[in-house]
């Protein structure tokens, strides 16, 4: 009766040990637990997060009533969809990526979201959500996360350009993040016109929306997506007119990024946003524009070009670093 009675004991401790253990892992985990938000010029994705890992997405690409007002309807947005995921999990912080120039947590130059300069998203959000709130530039976001978990993790010096509606860049030097901008420097006098008022801008040439609208003048249609974009010039990339359309684009590209080079001298340069699921298409055409053309200072200071291990989901995991 004896041993019986010891190992009901026994199993009663192990079971009791096991849930406990798991109960407490659980909730180690749930305590690191974070949500990312990324805002960029076309979509909004709110994510939660652990660590390098995306749990659970959900993306919005802004429609013509909400864009009208965007102001109003992102903020909204925001606080019913982290609302809706602080009823079921316990959230440490909410970190935001955002397209623009931030000044004490408020955004104050974002020529791709003009409705919400002013907006001040720790001092609108916090209160209601009752949780810490952080917000960065989408390039910094972005580049931190490659840096930590992705493609840049192996080099000290390296620049990190995000490029989709417009074209933001951050650089690494000795490891320590330096807060750069390089999408509206000019490498076109008197060239295209920006969304910031000048003329000329890196990313009116060197965005995927610089491309997109080549694709659409030549195909003479509009409002094609990103996803339409990518999957007609990857279908039709043989054809000579698409191998023209993509060569005059990397042309313009590697103009301004070899100015970004000659400034820094990374060991790297990687590629994120949506630019970065055109590996296949421009990866080879880019290094071969640098071999074969005088486009740096010091022909010898060509840099590894890599394009993001994290894709689209890098702004919304390095929010949650800050």
């Amino acid at each position: 009766m004896v041993k019986i009675k010891d190992k009901v004991s026994a199993n009663i401790f192990m079971f009791s040990t096991y849930f406990y253990i798991i109960g407490n892992y659980n909730t180690h985990w749930r305590k690191y637990m974070k949500i990312g938000i990324d805002i960029g010029g076309s979509h909004i994705a709110i994510a939660k997060v652990q660590e390098n890992k995306i749990l659970d997405k959900k993306e919005y690409n802004y429609d013509e009533s909400f864009k009208k007002e965007i102001r109003k309807n992102i903020v909204k947005y925001i606080k019913q969809e982290v609302s809706e995921i602080l009823k079921k999990e316990k959230i440490e912080k909410v970190g935001i990526s955002i397209a623009g120039r931030l000044k004490e947590n408020t955004l104050y130059i974002s020529p791709n979201l003009k409705q919400l300069e002013g907006i001040n998203f720790v001092e609108t959000l916090e209160p209601y959500l009752q949780i810490p709130v952080t917000v960065n530039k989408d390039s910094f976001c972005a580049g931190k996360a490659e840096k930590i978990y992705g493609c840049l993790n192996n080099y000290q010096t390296a620049v990190f350009l995000i490029i989709g509606t417009g074209i933001g860049a951050i650089s690494y030097r000795n490891n320590n993040l330096q807060r750069d901008g390089y999408g509206h420097m000019i490498i076109e006098k008197n060239g295209r016109q920006c969304k910031c008022g000048k003329k000329g801008c890196f990313e009116t040439y060197g965005s995927i929306t610089a491309l997109k609208k080549s694709l659409q003048e030549y195909l003479k249609v509009e409002n094609m997506t990103g996803k339409e974009v990518h999957d007609y010039l990857e279908a039709h990339q043989n054809e000579e007119a698409i191998k023209i359309l993509i060569d005059n684009y990397i042309q313009n590209f590697c103009t301004g990024l070899s100015s970004i080079i000659d400034i820094v001298l990374p060991e790297a340069v990687g590629f994120g946003g949506s630019f970065s699921y055109y590996e296949d298409l421009f990866l080879e055409r880019i290094q071969n524009k640098f071999k074969t053309e005088k486009l740096l200072a010091d022909d010898k200071s060509i840099p590894k070009f890599e394009f993001g291990d994290l894709k689209n989901d890098a702004g919304i995991i390095g929010a949650t670093l800050f």
